[in-house]
């Protein structure tokens, strides 16, 4: 094929119709002025949002699809979520997080007084797949916020050492999850979390197989509830372009026992499966 050559004019004309660089907004701390990483960004009750970068920077653009009078929730581990009406956030002004203080007790475990034993679901094969890449996702930002976990039952006071899951397939790079543990509202969905510090876990490219986060240096407690969900949410990742197709899949065979969790963004519709997602803590809980 050939081509012809560009004229300076034509060439300028091409310059010139660069688009604008698109306006950001940044999440700060209210009390220190520095930024929030990877805060989430949401529409209310609606499959709309992003996540912050790693320097608290955002997009609105991604909230394109909501409406003036939306309810948008900015939230992050460690802070009180701030809700701000969408119109907002068009202006690219700072959102102010206040930082959130949880008192935990201190847990000793005692030798006989304490039982340690895994929750969830251990195996890793399923014909049903849960995956984080929808047909949909041209752009790979369209991920940021996707959330998923499991319910898990839990004796009162228990504390969480660690937690595993199971990667059946990636075919992404730099892929950065956030761990929740979340309590359950009256309508048995997801709701507050019950972290004091912010975990992330950075999944190796093409990682594949069972994943492990220790979790003892954050002191993870569930408090007097006796069902968690304990999810994953997507912060960060791009697809590999030697891949035709993309997925980061996790076994989550179906079972009438168990249930599964998924939403599309922070602050979207919680939606369950009766499934067994791959994935299960050590809990160390009082002997009952």
């Amino acid at each position: 094929m050939l081509f012809a050559p560009v004229s300076a004019p034509l060439a300028l004309l091409f310059f010139s119709s660069c688009p604008p660089q698109q306006p950001r907004a940044q999440v700060l701390d209210a009390a220190t002025g520095q930024p929030v990483p990877y805060a989430s960004v949401g529409v209310q009750l609606k499959p709309l949002g992003t996540v912050a970068d790693a320097a608290g920077y955002f997009a609105p653009q991604a909230l394109a699809g909501a409406q003036p009078a939306d309810t948008v929730v900015v939230s992050c581990v460690g802070y009180a979520p701030r809700k701000l009406l969408a119109s907002t956030l068009t202006e690219g002004q700072p959102v102010r997080l206040l930082p959130q203080t949880n008192t935990l007790s201190a847990v000793t475990v005692r030798p006989g007084a304490w039982q340690r034993r895994r929750v969830g679901h251990e195996g890793s094969f399923s014909f049903t797949q849960y995956n984080f890449h929808l047909n949909g996702d041209a752009d790979p930002a369209r991920k940021l916020g996707r959330e998923v976990g499991t319910i898990l039952a839990l004796r009162p006071g228990s504390e969480l050492e660690d937690v595993h899951f199971f990667v059946g397939n990636n075919s992404f790079r730099g892929v950065r999850l956030r761990l929740n543990v979340r309590a359950l509202d009256a309508d048995d969905q997801p709701a507050a979390s019950l972290l004091t510090q912010d975990i992330h876990y950075q999944l190796p490219d093409g990682a594949k197989g069972w994943q492990h986060l220790d979790l003892r240096p954050y002191h993870v407690q569930t408090g007097q509830h006796e069902h968690v969900a304990v999810t994953l949410e997507w912060l960060d990742g791009t697809p590999d372009p030697s891949r035709d197709w993309q997925v980061l899949l996790m076994p989550a065979p179906l079972n009438p026992l168990h249930r599964m969790v998924y939403r599309d963004k922070s602050a979207d519709q919680w939606r369950s499966l009766r499934a067994s997602l791959s994935l299960y803590v050590t809990a160390v809980s009082p002997r009952g």
